[in-house]
């Protein structure tokens, strides 16, 4: 049985951009918190009011920005994705929502050609219309990266190549043991410390201007 051609997919571009963008609003976010301190101290309300509102929305975007840009450096890092086709069989299917579009949580024997069935949990969104496709039992098509098992995802239209072999697949059920999943992601943590570390430089730097910190 001849494997599926693999195909290539290069990381999201702008990592670096968006990771300076949110370290500088979190440098904008200590600015702020800064100046409601200032504010406070020299007893200025519409200082106090203004960086009081802006703070919170500019923490929120500081961060998630921060979080993005790193995660997509340290996919760029890593190199782009390698996925190859192959079959799997649903072991369960769960709706996490509703609606025309439902997704659902998968869990799956993902069966590559020329190696070892293993398990892994993979989300789809599929219409009402198809959900019958998507019981327990049933065989779907999925794109699997060999280098990280366990990202995987499942095609909404098998293709001409897998129709008739999704009719004759009988693929057996991979131990629970043989599950693949994600290395645990220290990076997030990482990204908040330093984000942190860029609010406080930013309220130590704003008492110059607004209360005169330094003399």
């Amino acid at each position: 049985m001849r494997p599926a051609a693999g195909t290539m997919h290069a990381g999201r571009p702008g990592g670096a951009a968006v990771y300076w963008v949110g370290l500088a609003l979190c440098v904008l976010f200590g600015g702020e918190l800064g100046a409601v301190a200032a504010g406070i101290a020299d007893t200025s309300v519409p200082l106090i009011v203004i960086s009081a509102n802006l703070a919170p929305w500019t923490a929120m975007l500081g961060f998630a920005l921060l979080l993005a840009g790193r995660r997509r450096r340290q996919e760029a890092v890593a190199g782009p994705v390698r996925t190859e086709a192959a079959m799997a069989r649903i072991e369960s299917s769960r709706a996490v929502g509703e609606g025309p579009e439902i997704p659902l949580q998968l869990d799956l024997t993902v069966a590559p050609t020329g190696r070892s069935a293993y398990r892994a949990h993979a989300t789809a969104v599929v219409n009402l219309m198809d959900l019958e496709d998507y019981r327990a039992g049933r065989t779907v098509v999925v794109d699997h990266d060999p280098e990280r098992p366990w990202d995987v995802r499942v095609r909404r239209r098998s293709g001409a190549e897998f129709a008739g072999r999704i009719a004759l697949a009988k693929i057996d059920t991979a131990p629970v043991e043989t599950r693949r999943s994600a290395p645990a992601r220290t990076r997030e943590a990482g990204g908040i410390r330093l984000g942190l570390l860029a609010a406080l430089a930013g309220a130590l730097l704003s008492l110059v201007p607004f209360h005169g910190f330094y003399g």
